[in-house]
């Protein structure tokens, strides 16, 4: 019975000097994180009041996900990314050569891009009113594979309140939640 009472002793004492040595660089990770970018645009921009939407170029984000997960976490990477999802976006005016401000814009659609992957619509609006800010509602879309490539790109598609010829000065502000693990 001794023999047992020492032999579970023992085996208690090791269990704690283990955990008790755990390596210092354990990474802890505090997730999910967001990822806040401002991009400013000038966007040549021309309106009519339609039922359709205008598309608009690609606007490109390429945004390195990898270097931000370093940047925080240096022993993770894109490798360890779990979840990647528009959380936020806003569109807000700063200036334009005519005038015209975002109170043209009736509708938008907000679409993500990448190399060898189909757009996804990660945003949209509806009866705009707003001449100083767009605020889009955001779709819950997983968007990890698009963040593996560095080349990124946001895709704008308008339906005008009214005729516009103008070129806007905006700031185009995502917000990505991201989730990184082990």
């Amino acid at each position: 019975m001794i023999k047992k009472i020492f032999t579970l002793m023992l085996s208690l004492c090791f269990l704690s000097i283990s955990l008790i040595s755990c390596d210092k660089d354990d990474i802890e990770v505090p997730v999910p994180f967001d990822i806040p970018l401002t991009v400013e645009q000038d966007l040549p921009f021309a309106t009519v009041q339609t039922s359709s939407y205008l598309r608009y170029p690609e606007i490109a984000l390429n945004l390195d996900l990898d270097a931000t997960i370093k940047e925080k976490y240096p022993k993770l990477s894109i490798n360890n990314l779990k979840s990647a999802k528009l959380t936020g976006f806003t569109i807000d005016y700063i200036s334009s050569k005519l005038g015209n401000k975002l109170d043209v814009i009736n509708s938008a659609k907000i679409y993500i891009k990448a190399p060898d992957l189909p757009e996804v619509l990660v945003g949209t609006v509806e009866n705009n009113t707003n001449p100083n800010q767009l605020v889009i509602n955001t779709v819950d879309t997983e968007l990890i594979d698009y963040f593996k490539s560095k080349q990124n790109s946001l895709i704008l598609e308008v339906k005008g309140a009214k005729l516009s010829l103008d070129e806007l000065k905006v700031n185009l502000k995502p917000v990505f939640k991201i989730s990184v693990g082990l």
